[in-house]
């Protein structure tokens, strides 16, 4: 997973007008599409979650957090992203979820290393 700066990622989605959220939302399912091999890749994501009317957009926040823990998350919090979503705190569940993606960077990176230290 990429680390991302969460103030930075609000700030850019508020300044953007959302564009920003777009990139982030079709970036984030490829790593997570990558890391677990479920789901569409990013042009089909979007296009899928455009054609539905933002419902898929919706599943996807609850599916997401499933992938997370399959990706080494320590519990599935799709539940609070999808109520978080549905009640419009959509930039909220966007945070979680990169805090989550964060974190999983963080212990790949501290795995590898202490693999090379290792050898």
């Amino acid at each position: 997973m990429t680390k991302r700066s969460i103030p930075v990622t609000i700030i850019l989605i508020f300044v953007t007008l959302g564009l920003y959220g777009i990139y982030w939302y079709c970036s984030f399912q490829s790593e997570l599409k990558k890391g677990t091999g479920e789901g569409f890749s990013a042009v089909p994501h979007l296009l899928v979650t455009f054609v539905s009317f933002g419902i898929y957009g919706l599943y996807w926040t609850y599916v997401a957090g499933a992938r997370l823990k399959k990706m080494g998350a320590p519990e599935d919090k799709g539940a609070i992203y999808l109520i978080l979503s549905f009640i419009g705190l959509g930039v909220v569940a966007v945070a979680m979820m990169q805090s989550v993606a964060n974190e999983i960077a963080d212990s790949g990176a501290a795995a590898s290393v202490g693999s090379e230290e290792a050898a």
